[in-house]
């Protein structure tokens, strides 16, 4: 019998349009829905792979709120404000901006209250099972443009706050195994305005999801902080956190079914803004990457 031979590893990038420049589909504000009610055409002629998500606010942008350039893509109205430049322009690639002044016309006076959130979302293609990978590479630069508490009225830390997030979802697709369909949020925290340095955190979802949250500290994925307004860079193996989240996931009785890491992948991808708080936000992100390595297989 012929020895078995390792074939080449197939590294892929799983993130679809990276630099943002095909539009997004516009989603209405109902929390965790999915309700497509229009369309913004990005710089070039292809149809949009990201979701714009407006949950929980009152001004959701129109396509009438489009203007473009050869280089710059801008919607904006009296509440948010959402710039795609091409790569390698001062604009690149992705720019998400708050004004919730706007939204809240008093501050939220309870944590049961809804809060708004500007994300842009998709779903990955065919992507790789845990237990299938090599490695998941991330990386993401982050720059913070502006972000200043507007109204001090009724002002708590606890209840108001402004954060930026990359959140993935890791969930059970194996219809076979037992669980099928469970999944958790894995984060990796961008800004948040109470720390410079974003502890970890796990506990379940405060919003419609319920789901259990798994945020590793911020400074596992960057040296900085972009509390001072220059460019971050966030990157690490997003593998070893992911299959950590699943554990605790399980540990903590969020996920009772499957321990098979062939059952569990990473679904999607959100990033962007939730600001409970009345604050003028605005950061800009570029070169954002997910790169799969896959284990070499025998032949």
């Amino acid at each position: 019998m012929a020895a078995l031979l390792p074939c080449a590893a197939a590294e892929r990038e799983l993130v679809r349009d990276p630099h943002f420049q095909s539009g997004f589909y516009l989603l209405a504000p109902t929390p965790g829905q999915r309700v497509v009610y229009g369309e913004l055409g990005g710089l070039t002629a292809a149809r949009p792979v990201w979701d714009l998500a407006q949950w929980s606010s009152k001004f959701p942008v129109q396509p009438g709120d489009r203007r473009a350039s050869h280089q710059k893509l801008t919607i904006t109205n009296l509440a948010k404000s959402i710039v795609v430049g091409t790569p390698g322009s001062p604009e690149a690639d992705l720019s998400l901006a708050i004004n919730a002044g706007a939204e809240y016309p008093r501050a939220r006076q309870s944590g049961h209250e809804p809060w708004v959130h500007l994300l842009v979302q998709q779903d990955f293609e065919q992507p790789p099972a845990l237990a299938e990978l090599g490695f998941c590479r991330f990386r993401l630069d982050a720059r913070l443009k502006r972000s200043r508490l507007v109204s001090t009225n009724d002002y708590s830390p606890a209840r108001h706050a402004a954060q930026y997030f990359v959140y993935f979802t890791v969930a059970n697709r194996n219809p076979k195994a037992l669980g099928y369909g469970e999944c958790f949020w894995f984060g990796i925290p961008v800004y948040d305005d109470r720390q410079r340095v974003v502890p970890d955190y796990e506990a379940q979802d405060f919003g419609e999801t319920k789901l259990f949250i798994f945020t590793p500290a911020s400074d596992h994925f960057a040296r900085q902080s972009t509390h001072d307004g220059e460019w971050v860079t966030f990157e690490q193996d997003l593998l070893p956190w992911m299959r950590l989240g699943l554990e605790h996931a399980r540990a903590k009785g969020f996920i009772k079914g499957s321990p098979d890491l062939a059952d569990y992948r990473p679904l999607g991808i959100f990033i962007g803004w939730e600001v409970p708080g009345t604050f003028d936000v605005d950061l800009q992100i570029r070169n954002l990457s997910l790169q799969a390595l896959l284990k070499p297989q025998p032949k």
